[in-house]
């Protein structure tokens, strides 16, 4: 279940080929309104539509919440609903292991549980820097009542069960932009009532859009999954003056005592994430990080 418009979506393509082998069908709701989307050429060319898997609907867009309610609406109207759905932005990656999470654990877990959450990369500036490992809403049992609410950073209601959290990570991508598509991005965010202070206009934009926040990103030291990788490399390529002066400001402006604290909040997220096997031993037999 995927939303896309008609701003750029680098990271598509390659979405789109990470969750190819887990998912049966890809439900869309394009919200570009134009005649010629690329994003929706991107989906046309995908391994969904080559195996007559992929539904698009089209609607204009509103807010993030309706956005998700008319991707789920065509769910309620199939003849057999699926037992799981995937709960996923264009601008997220996952590693191989969703295969295995979608196919060998959804299926054995009981009636009790409504939901499965994982963890994400959030990538921030270049693909070298990471904000933080952050807990994430990724697959909810089917049920016809789900909706979402809240305009922006959408809620969803009336899942059935508790959540079960396991130690996978996945990447998130949304935050490796040129400073005036991030900038162009958080300005619709706000002006849908996201509570932060007024983004700069696209023209205005420049590196402290992302230097501003140096003292909360540390490096990241693991691997990108192996689908993403040409992705990040033509990117690193196009963008490779704009990331360089990223790297160098976000290195020059980590004091000591910043460091030190990055590395303290790394050590309490891998703490966190390897911990979650604790909580139900066995469930999840597979290495923790995405490949």
């Amino acid at each position: 279940m995927l939303g896309v418009g008609a701003a750029s979506e680098p990271y598509l393509e390659t979405a789109l080929a990470a969750i190819a082998p887990a998912v049966d069908l890809l439900v869309v709701n394009d919200n570009s309104q134009v005649t010629a989307s690329a994003n929706v050429a991107v989906l046309e060319r995908s391994a969904f539509a080559e195996r007559g898997a992929l539904r698009i609907e089209r609607h204009p867009f509103v807010d993030f919440a309706d956005m998700r309610n008319k991707a789920f609406a065509p769910l309620r109207a199939m003849g057999e609903p699926p037992d799981w759905v995937l709960f996923l932005d264009a601008d997220e990656v996952h590693g191989e292991q969703i295969g295995y999470v979608a196919r060998e654990l959804l299926p054995r877990l009981g009636p009790e549980y409504g939901s499965l959450d994982a963890y994400t990369f959030h990538f921030f500036g270049t693909f070298g820097w990471i904000s933080d490992v952050a807990r994430r809403f990724c697959f909810f049992r089917y049920a016809a009542n789900i909706s979402w609410t809240n305009p922006v950073h959408e809620k969803v209601t009336g899942l059935h069960g508790k959540a079960l959290v396991v130690p996978y990570v996945y990447h998130h991508y949304g935050n490796v932009l040129p400073a005036p598509m991030l900038a162009e991005k958080h300005l619709r965010y706000y002006d849908l009532g996201n509570p932060v202070p007024r983004p700069p206009e696209p023209s205005e934009a420049g590196p402290d859009v992302f230097l501003a926040k140096a003292s909360s990103v540390r490096p990241f030291r693991g691997k990108h999954p192996r689908v993403a990788r040409a992705t990040v490399s033509a990117l690193e390529r196009r963008f490779a003056v704009e990331f360089a002066a990223l790297d160098r400001g976000f290195r020059e402006r980590r004091s000591p005592s910043v460091r030190a604290a990055a590395g303290l909040r790394r050590l309490n997220e891998s703490l966190r994430v390897q911990l979650r096997r604790l909580e139900h031993p066995g469930i999840y037999r597979e290495a923790t990080l995405a490949r």
